[in-house]
């Protein structure tokens, strides 16, 4: 035993290095980075476009000689069926543009209606029921203004094309 009493303590020395120095610390440095080699600064010249056969001429609004030039007149009356046709359809446009305003606005009437109930609710459960009956309410709403979008919408179509179909019934 006494041979391994003897071993310990000098393996206790070995491990143990002196305080005072520190051991050497090598310094890594990154590799420098290899560039690609510059290339040659003079331009490449491209191949020469291949000579261009000749075509014959082409007329790019060529009329065939059958067919004929519309008339000035129907010209005219075609300008001012387009025309009666934009007039119009002004007031019924401005009626489209207002009902969808109006119907921004009561949406969001309801919707600040809803947040200030939704404030006001002590409980979740009183948050869920403001919130399910807020959408019950208002899906009817939503389907009733989606119909008078679609009868307005259909006038100011009937409108804007009435000018249009009278032309044409007349040509």
């Amino acid at each position: 035993m006494a041979t391994t009493e003897q071993k310990k303590p000098q393996a206790k020395t070995k491990a143990k290095k002196p305080a005072g120095k520190k051991p050497a610390v090598k310094e890594s440095r990154p590799e420098a980075r290899k560039t690609a080699p510059a290339k040659d600064p003079t331009p490449v010249k491209a191949p020469a476009p291949a000579p261009i056969a000749e075509a014959p001429a082409v007329l790019v609004n060529a009329i065939k000689p059958e067919e004929k030039l519309p008339e000035p007149a129907l010209v005219v009356q075609a300008m001012d069926s387009f025309e009666k046709s934009l007039k119009a359809v002004v007031p019924a446009a401005v009626a489209v543009n207002s009902k969808l305003v109006d119907i921004a606005q009561a949406n969001m009437n309801a919707g600040m209606e809803l947040a200030r109930d939704l404030a006001g609710a002590k409980t979740p459960m009183e948050f869920m029921r403001l919130g399910i009956t807020y959408w019950q309410e208002n899906m009817g709403v939503f389907q009733a203004q989606a119909a008078e979008l679609r009868t307005l919408q259909a006038a100011f179509v009937a409108t804007a094309s009435e000018p249009m179909r009278d032309h044409i019934r007349r040509s």
